[in-house]
């Protein structure tokens, strides 16, 4: 474990937003973890985890301790004819392990193929996509507290997830270090064609395997969504928001157009309809034409060259007040800000 000083960090986020760190380290096992967590470095400074850094965006350099989880592994736990455990480090590339379970058997992800990011991120945003959320089937994750410096086990139910939530953006924000995750997996596929665009494409196909969802889910993906190594973005920046049924049955006296999924907390709609509808798909930022809404898809922001995080957080600021203006809905940001 090296701690180095005054590191750029814009190969270390999706946005590619041109900030530096005071300090630095990569953790490539859990015996370094320990070690950091006594160091006087990290006693002395501010800290903020990333892995893959695909949901982050730093507004101005970063003046403590960015800590990149970088611990590699796949382990089979279990695996017998029902299901299969694996056990996958944190720094695990989350599309490359999603097509890893693909390729050899291991169902329930396909429909997550393409998410960028790394697979420790998963759990603290519970990121989902297509009619899956990985909550659908993590496990346990075992992780470092740095409350109480020990390790522990978290089963599924402890880590409180939600829509793009968990335990690990409130309580136990910046106090857990997630060093690998466990998934079990399904043996038998059964295809989730609960999507529009699948469903389409499927129909008249009832022998679907989990490769052509997985080659789907990229399909439409790519067709839709920038490539993060080419346009600096972080996939979805704003969560779709629910609302009251009563809420919904006025927006849509006024809207007749509005279409909204009814859930158990209410009903959610489709933040990019409503960002699309307030004229903003494609919009520059006044300030930074490098900072814009993406042209093919309103629910993503962008940095087409160099935009700083100010100006992307700006722009967020001018998407959610006209949302609010004139739906009455406040978008909430899905990407984690790092001031």
């Amino acid at each position: 474990m090296k701690i180095i000083e005054n590191v750029n960090l814009k190969k270390y986020n999706s946005f590619g937003i041109d900030v530096s760190a005071k300090y630095f380290v990569e953790i490539n096992n859990e015996n370094e973890i320990e070690a950091l967590a006594n160091s006087e470095v990290f006693l002395n400074n501010r800290h903020y985890v990333i892995s893959g850094g695909s949901n982050v965006l730093f507004l101005k350099d970063y003046s403590g301790l960015i800590i990149k989880i970088n611990i590699k592994s796949i382990k089979i736990l279990e695996d017998n004819d029902e299901f299969a455990m694996l056990s996958v480090g944190a720094g695990e590339n989350w599309h490359e392990f999603v097509e890893y379970c693909t390729n050899y058997g291991y169902y329930g992800l396909e429909n997550l193929a393409l998410i960028p990011g790394s697979v420790g991120s998963a759990p603290v945003q519970n990121i989902g996509a297509y009619s899956v959320e990985q909550k659908d089937y993590l496990h346990s994750l075992h992780g470092y507290n740095l409350a109480n410096h020990n390790f522990n086990v978290l089963y599924n139910a402890e880590c409180n997830f939600g829509y793009r939530d968990s335990i690990f953006k409130h309580i136990l924000k910046n106090k857990f270090i997630i060093t690998n995750v466990v998934y079990k997996l399904n043996k038998k596929f059964s295809p989730n064609l609960n999507y529009k665009e699948l469903k389409e494409k499927f129909s008249n196909r009832p022998n679907t395997t989990a490769n052509e969802v997985f080659d789907a889910i990229i399909e439409i993906r790519k067709s839709k969504l920038p490539d993060p190594n080419k346009i600096g973005n972080a996939g979805s920046f704003f969560k779709n928001p629910v609302i009251s049924n009563d809420k919904y049955l006025v927006l849509k006296e006024k809207f007749p157009e509005i279409s909204g999924y009814v859930g158990e907390d209410g009903v959610k709609l489709s933040a990019a309809f409503l960002i699309e509808k307030c004229g903003l798909k494609g919009m520059k930022y006044s300030m930074n034409n490098s900072a814009r809404v993406y042209e093919n898809h309103s629910l993503i922001l962008v940095n087409y060259n160099n935009a700083s995080g100010e100006d992307i957080y700006n722009l967020s600021v001018e998407v959610i007040n006209a949302v609010h203006d004139k739906f009455g809905i406040t978008l909430e940001r899905e990407v984690n800000i790092v001031r």
